[in-house]
């Protein structure tokens, strides 16, 4: 496994050395970064390599290939790690000995940087409804949900924002099953999928294994105000729909977060 992953490094840097040197000159110019401290000239090249490749991991092997494609002295790896990795300011952390960007500073860049792309994927938010900070990082595809979460209440879409916060709402529940082991429990009669919200809610506020707290008596709430947003005719979601929510919302992912073994 081991010699396939850095045949796959390998070739990833092959691939930025072909097409890519135009790109990195124009980065440079454009991000000062001659001028950057090692650490600064480190997570901009992981970010610059992660928009060319769309690979969110960084191999050591990858970024020195990345300081030498610069022209830049090649950092001592061990250190540079370190830096990177720990600290208050730590704009990486550690999975599986590399390295990837920790969701907040992943943030700060694209919204510094992510201009010199054509960007059709980015979701520009900052935890103006729910705290990135915190529950951000864990599974990519609960990311995107969350940014597009934060995005829309920003944006005054607030019928998206609380269709949104019941899929997410959903998504957590079904991992919290998943993760003790008794999704079967929540599973429709072929077994190829999970019956609706509505029965999954009445299962888990009775469930022994899952123990929920007192919050579970929220749930229908957090299920209801979805609904209406999607599938009432008249009914359009106002900020204070979802202001009156927010606080109870909170506390429910964070047990069940817990409960999915992602806190």
């Amino acid at each position: 496994m081991r010699k396939k992953c850095i045949t796959i490094v390998l070739i990833r840097v092959e691939q930025i050395n072909k097409s890519i040197s135009m790109k990195i000159l124009d980065f440079i110019e454009k991000t000062k970064l001659k001028d950057r401290n090692e650490c600064e000239k480190a997570e901009l090249l992981c970010y610059f390599y992660y928009k060319e490749t769309g690979n969110e991991v960084f191999p050591t092997a990858i970024i020195g290939d990345l300081f030498a494609q610069c022209g830049f002295s090649l950092p001592n790896i061990s250190r540079l790690k370190k830096n990177l990795t720990t600290g208050r300011n730590r704009g990486f952390i550690i999975r599986g000995g590399n390295i990837e960007f920790a969701a907040v500073k992943l943030q700060e860049l694209e919204k510094c940087c992510g201009k010199f792309w054509k960007d059709k994927t980015t979701i520009i938010s900052s935890s103006e409804l729910i705290d990135e900070e915190k529950f951000c990082g864990k599974r990519g595809y609960l990311d995107r949900i969350i940014h597009q979460i934060n995005h829309t209440y920003s944006a005054n879409c607030y019928d998206a924002t609380a269709v949104l916060m019941r899929r997410l709402f959903e998504v957590i529940l079904i991992l919290s099953y998943q993760n003790i082991g008794i999704d079967d429990q929540i599973k429709n009669q072929t077994g190829d999928g999970y019956i609706m919200l509505e029965s999954m809610v009445k299962d888990a506020k009775n469930n022994q294994a899952l123990k929920l707290s007192r919050i579970k008596c929220e749930f229908d709430t957090f299920r209801m105000v979805g609904n209406f947003s999607a599938h009432n005719i008249t009914y359009t979601a106002g900020k204070k729909d979802i202001d009156d929510i927010k606080v109870n919302y909170r506390v429910m992912l964070e047990e069940l977060y817990n409960k999915a073994g992602l806190l």
